[in-house]
């Protein structure tokens, strides 16, 4: 099968990105850190698969994205009134360009494996039809299909807890195939979250490996291990 990766990405601008870590860290630092994130999910991606899709948003921030990419990727706009008609239209977007296995993944969760990524495609080239990757938080850090699927995400509560069962519920609704599922991780969203990465970080040299530009990041601000 033709394989495919679309990493979805918001342009690390400053006051714009992981603002819920904010006052923990300031808007320089927040942006620094998501620029860390974009850099670990791409490494993961280019292990995988050599085709990689990123969709990012917003548009005008293409040069500034380039700028922190470390390979030339396929890149496209999101294009949207929400996350679900953003994701959507990128696995259109996938799929139109002659994939039939299709991995997407945020970049919110560095301390996942490449290996996962690996596992997704797996499943979809044997006798799945939607694979997830589910969240601590209730949603999903990947999500993986074998041909386009309009109407998935309709419907959905974005930044709940039950957007993962909703996924699940809109699949069964439209007749999809067989599920698998991936192992659970977690998002960084919050300082809390954010603690929970920074002591894995300092301890599992696994998590080092698996998201080095964040652990280079972190080394360079010990005024925050606490």
């Amino acid at each position: 099968m033709k394989r495919a990766i679309i990493i979805m990405a918001k342009v690390p601008v400053a006051g714009t990105v992981k603002t819920r870590l904010q006052p923990f860290l300031t808007p320089e630092q927040c942006a620094e850190l998501a620029a860390a994130f974009l850099q670990d999910a791409e490494n993961k991606a280019k292990t995988i698969c050599k085709k990689i899709i990123l969709a990012y948003s917003p548009a005008n921030e293409r040069d500034a994205l380039e700028n922190i990419l470390q390979t030339k990727n396929i890149l496209v706009e999101q294009k949207g009134d929400n996350l679900g008609e953003r994701m959507s239209n990128a696995f259109k977007f996938a799929f139109g360009r002659g994939s039939d296995a299709v991995v997407m993944i945020g970049t919110d969760s560095p301390a996942f494996a490449a290996e996962f990524i690996e596992q997704a495609f797996e499943f979809l080239e044997t006798d799945s039809d939607l694979v997830l990757g589910k969240a601590a938080d209730g949603g999903f850090y990947s999500i993986g299909l074998r041909k386009f699927v309009p109407r998935l995400f309709d419907g959905v509560a974005w930044s709940t807890d039950s957007v993962y069962e909703q996924i699940v519920k809109n699949a069964e609704r439209l007749g999809l195939g067989k599920l698998s599922v991936l192992p659970r991780c977690y998002d960084v969203d919050t300082p809390d979250d954010f603690f929970v990465l920074r002591d894995e970080m300092l301890v599992v040299t696994e998590i080092q490996k698996r998201a080095p530009a964040t652990y280079q990041w972190l080394l360079l601000h010990p005024e925050l291990f606490g």
